[in-house]
């Protein structure tokens, strides 16, 4: 387990680490990628690593927390499902082919509608949605152990990810954050 525990602290550091604006400047500078291709390289990474993790995942042993029924799989299933529609809203509202890297990113306009104007991080929220639907459908250890690790990586992103929207939206953005919440509406 200590071995999965440092593989995804690595994975989570590089994601963040790379996705930072000075070492994109820098990595530009020394390798001579465009900002288009360096998103495309950095989500290619991320994919590649992710698959790796999931598979190590999978591999290796892991005691259960509770035997596991046709009830917990079929509920596990649903939430899954539940934030797989989350993610897929979330994502309705940005820029895909500028997120990966197809076209050049620009500025967009600060995004308050769809599932935003419930939540500000409404693809985070989908995304523990979804990873702990497979907890209650898959009650490994090691599954719950990596909703933990993915919960708190989560939370601190998100904080240098709302310095970086004040930065970019200003009070615009401090007003968003005033009035709605991160990841449950109305409550957190």
């Amino acid at each position: 387990m200590e071995l999965l525990i440092l593989a995804w602290g690595i994975y989570f550091f590089f994601h963040s680490f790379m996705a930072n604006e000075a070492v994109k400047r820098q990595t530009g500078k020394i390798t001579g990628l465009s900002n288009r291709a360096y998103r495309i390289v950095y989500n290619l990474f991320n994919f590649a690593a992710l698959a790796f993790l999931l598979l190590y995942l999978y591999r290796i042993p892991s005691a259960v927390f509770y035997q596991t029924t046709t009830f917990f799989i079929a509920f596990g299933t649903l939430v899954s499902l539940a934030g797989s529609i989350i993610m897929f809203l979330s994502v309705k509202n940005y820029d895909l082919n500028a997120f990966f890297g197809f076209r050049e990113e620009t500025m967009m306009p600060l995004q308050i509608r769809g599932l935003n104007k419930y939540v500000r991080h409404p693809l985070y929220s989908g995304t523990i949605i979804l990873a702990l639907g497979f907890c209650i459908a898959l009650p490994y250890t090691k599954c719950w152990l990596l909703l933990a690790l993915m919960i708190l990586y989560i939370f601190i992103g998100m904080q240098f990810e709302e310095k970086k929207l004040v930065a970019c939206y200003g009070d615009a953005y401090r007003n968003y954050q005033k009035k709605v919440k991160r990841l449950i509406p109305h409550i957190l």
